[in-house]
């Protein structure tokens, strides 16, 4: 799925006006693809990037609380969610302390590529 975003978004910059007057001026397609496509592309990959790894988290977890993911010896957060989902009733935030955890790591993987996107998008300077 990222490849397509990415492929999809190298395409329509392929046909802009700016690329399209590079060429006129002679630019080859290295010099296009180092100087103006590759730096449009960061903050796309970049934030596919943390939302790949934010998502990653959390399939790892569900698959380790449904017993499919890293087996028991092996630390989870999904396994600790398990593990102590029977002391819920005397003990909640042995299962809260775990999933807040998760939720506050894909939470900031998120904003953090949300952030490098602003920094980073050459789209973005100059427009507040």
């Amino acid at each position: 799925q990222t490849a397509r975003v990415i492929y999809t978004e190298t395409t329509a910059l392929a046909e802009r006006e700016f690329i399209a007057a590079e060429r006129t001026l002679g630019a080859g397609t290295g010099r296009i693809l180092f100087r103006h496509i590759l730096p449009h592309l960061v903050p796309t990959i970049i934030v596919w990037g943390t939302l790949g790894i934010s998502t990653t988290v959390l399939l790892e977890a569900t698959l380790s609380y449904l017993g499919v993911g890293v087996q028991p010896p092996t630390p989870s957060w999904g396994n600790i969610i398990f593990e102590n989902q029977t002391y819920f009733q005397a003990a909640p935030w042995l299962v809260f302390i775990p999933g807040a955890a998760i939720l506050l790591l894909a939470l900031a993987f998120n904003l953090v590529g949300d952030a490098l996107r602003d920094v980073l998008d050459p789209t973005q300077r100059g427009r507040e």
